[in-house]
């Protein structure tokens, strides 16, 4: 297991690894964290301790969402980038909830 700022990564299967095919290099022994895109990668679990990046994230993108300023195009390159971290929060509070329930 490999521990990341905004993820843990058990990086388990090379091929399977979405930073290595991101840098184009799929036969590399040990993940990339800087090219980590973990809201995508199967081999990335999100935790409790992770959800202040997450919801820093969110809360950074929607403030560039929602600057009248901010140009057209790079909300739109924006919109999925927040929308997935906001998918990762939820999923996040979701396992969270269900943790205290059992």
């Amino acid at each position: 297991m490999h521990l990341q700022t905004a993820n843990y990564c058990w990086f388990r299967d090379p091929h399977k690894a979405l930073c290595l095919k991101l840098a184009g290099t799929p036969d590399a022994t040990k993940p990339l964290g800087g090219m980590c895109d973990s809201a995508r990668c199967p081999q990335a679990t999100h935790h409790p301790c992770h959800l202040p990046v997450w919801k820093s994230a969110v809360g950074s993108g929607r403030v560039f969402l929602d600057n009248p300023r901010f140009p057209k195009g790079e909300k739109k390159r924006l919109e999925p980038e927040v929308e997935r971290a906001q998918r990762v929060v939820d999923e996040i509070c979701q396992a969270t909830q269900t943790e205290e329930v059992s």
